[in-house]
């Protein structure tokens, strides 16, 4: 009789893990997307590090943006409630403005409650006066 009562606890455990009631729930990580604000054949544009042709990029919640000015400071305009700073320094000023000094990199995550659609911001280059292009102006598309 005991046996059968081992046997069976055992049988039902056994089928809970089967039937993942005891998984833990692992997140993804998230993705990270690397921009720069560089001047392109006399253009400032906000571009893919890794290949100057992309312009637009899609993202998930979650997932974290970071760009570079390079030959520029650069103040941004963001649509509000989108981004989560990574750290401190990253805080945007009432929730959708930051100047970012040249060589330097802001660092953002997409909040968990943006709502899916494609967001237009600014990015204002201070040496020349200019306003970067991407898809002019830039855009983020989030799914």
């Amino acid at each position: 009789m005991k046996s059968k009562l081992i046997f069976s606890t055992i049988s039902i455990i056994t089928m809970f893990f089967i039937a993942g009631f005891f998984l833990v729930p692992v997140n993804p990580p998230a993705n990270v997307y690397n921009l720069k604000i560089i001047k392109i054949d006399g253009t400032w544009k906000v571009v893919d590090a890794s290949d100057y042709s992309k312009t637009k990029i899609r993202v998930k919640k979650k997932d974290i943006i970071v760009w570079t000015a390079e030959g520029t400071d650069v103040y941004f305009q963001f649509p509000g409630k989108l981004f989560n700073p990574t750290a401190a320094a990253d805080s945007l000023k009432d929730g959708y403005t930051k100047f970012l000094k040249d060589g330097k990199k802001l660092k953002l995550k997409v909040r968990s409650d943006a709502l899916s659609g494609i967001y237009e911001y600014a990015v204002f280059c201070t040496a020349n006066g200019e306003f970067a292009k991407g898809e002019s102006p830039p855009k983020i598309v989030i799914d």
